[in-house]
């Protein structure tokens, strides 16, 4: 079934409330002790074939995550999102441009939430079902909150973040570290990394600019494994199906 781990999400997760900032703990979120997810944000992402890489190694440790796909690079990577769903992962709307959330209107928060639906539903050949959100930027009004549940949306919070988005290739080693270390911490909960970096024509122009910079990110999908591995290790639970 293409949606069975989305729906599972929605049954064991009353992580589905009102809040104004994304950031949850583990037990906020009903995760269980030493139970790890992964989300990915900002993707799908086709520069050093980062997304492909990513799934790549999600599917070498037979491990499903949330992909936070923002409408305008879904658009210029349809297949990326199409074997994304292919794959098993699931698909969370995050918006369709790289506007932080919280900095839109109304109006266009609204739209900015229908076109990212619209260009993933176009890319996969289907509705979104279920209709999951995360928003740009991690914040959101309570107005946005009311227009979110209008449209029939849940919202997909993370409790682990090191804030990748900011960091380089450079920086792996150190980050890779600094996650395993919340990861112990915490007990585990909902790990947010990006596979991408806000839309794919703002990447094209910041890589053009610093091709080594924080828009690279290509480092991601080692970091990745380097951390399934280290945690496998320590006997947390990775969302590994049965089957």
């Amino acid at each position: 079934m293409k949606y069975k781990f989305a729906y599972l999400l929605l049954i064991s997760f009353p992580f589905l409330f009102s809040c104004q900032s994304i950031n949850r703990s583990r037990t906020q979120l009903g995760i269980e002790q030493s139970v790890v997810y992964f989300s990915f944000d900002d993707g799908p992402n086709s520069h050093c074939d980062t997304t492909a890489r990513l799934l790549d190694v999600l599917g070498k440790y037979r491990i499903r995550a949330l992909f936070c796909l923002l409408g305008e690079n879904v658009e210029c990577n349809p297949d990326l999102a199409r074997r994304i769903y292919d794959e098993g992962h699931s698909i969370v709307n995050h918006g369709y441009s790289g506007k932080w959330s919280g900095r839109m209107k109304d109006n266009d928060f609204r739209t900015n939430l229908v076109r990212g639906e619209a260009a993933i539903s176009a890319a996969l050949g289907h509705e979104m079902e279920p209709k999951l959100y995360r928003p740009h930027g991690g914040f959101y009004s309570s107005e946005q909150e009311k227009i979110i549940y209008e449209a029939d949306y849940s919202l997909v919070p993370g409790s682990i973040r090191i804030y990748d988005g900011v960091k380089t290739g450079s920086e792996k080693d150190k980050a890779v570290r600094q996650l395993i270390k919340k990861v112990e911490k915490k007990g585990g909960g909902m790990i947010l990394l990006h596979d991408g970096m806000n839309s794919h024509l703002q990447m094209e122009k910041e890589l053009v600019k610093d091709p080594t910079g924080a828009f690279n990110r290509s480092w991601i999908p080692d970091a990745v494994e380097e951390i399934i591995i280290a945690l496998l290790g320590k006997g947390f639970i990775l969302n590994i199906p049965e089957n």
